[in-house]
Parts: structure tokens; sequence; C-alpha cells
């Protein structure tokens, strides 16, 4: 479950704000770097029910970022969930980070996200064939944004 801090009402402005935007596909690269503890969100709809995957980036007592993530599938089908890492904000990443499949829910481990490293979390129906050769964003595959 989502972890509560006392900047809720900022977390969910951010949240929605950056859920309207959509997930982009290809090499798009961030612009800039999210500022401290922020949560963004990404669904899709494979069935009737709509999934979500959504990651939170924080600082911890030691000063430095961090970001973990959770996944919330309602279809019941085989979801697959995992980290995408990139070091170059977004123009290219290495995928599949800590992937895992389930068929209702989970979270992904912490990740130190200080130093050019950047994460999004991503949620795809692969039992609907291919979502990573034809990504249909917002039906078979979601990633949030770059952080």
């Amino acid at each position: 479950m989502p972890k509560k801090t006392g900047l809720a009402a900022a977390i969910v402005m951010v949240a929605a704000s950056a859920t309207l935007a959509g997930p982009t596909v290809g090499t798009a690269a961030a612009t800039s770097r999210a500022v401290a503890d922020v949560t963004n969100e990404a669904h899709w709809s494979p069935s009737r029910y709509q999934n979500t995957v959504q990651i939170h980036r924080y600082t911890k007592s030691d000063g430095h970022h961090y970001v973990d993530s959770w996944l919330t599938a309602l279809d019941g089908n085989v979801t697959a969930y995992y980290y995408d890492r990139s070091y170059d904000g977004g123009k290219t990443w290495d995928s599949f980070v800590n992937r895992m499949y389930t068929k209702t829910g989970a979270s992904l481990p912490e990740k130190y996200d200080d130093g050019g490293v950047w994460y999004r979390a991503c949620g795809a129906s692969e039992w609907l064939g291919n979502p990573y050769g034809n990504p249909q964003w917002g039906y078979n595959i979601a990633c949030t944004a770059w952080y």
C-alpha cells in the first residue's frame, strides 16, 4: 500500500497532474529531476477493470533519494511488473529490473535514486500478446514517469 506522508495533499496534486499527461512511448527524455516526496501513477485497462502502477520518490533521513513502487491488478490475469532503469533521464534504459508476476498486486524493492540513476515502474498484460513489441499504452501496458 502507498506510504502516507505529511505532504499527502501535495502528493495527490502532483500525481493527478502527472496522470493527466499519461505515459509516453519511446525515447522521450525527462526534462527535469522530480522534487523529493512525489508519487506518480499510470493506468491500463486490459479488460473491464483498470490496473494501476505507482512509483514514489522520497528523501530518507540519510539525505538521499529513493524510489519504491506498488501495483494494483484488478483484472485477475497474470500481470508483469518491473522497473525500467536509465542513466540518461529516459533516453535509453534497462528493462525488467526486479520483474515479477502477480494476479492481484505487489510492491517492488526500494531503489537508491541519486547519482544519475532514474527509475520508472511498469505493468504489462503479457497474456494479451507482446505488449513490448506493440505497446498500446493504457490497454496492454503502462509506465509511470521517470524519477
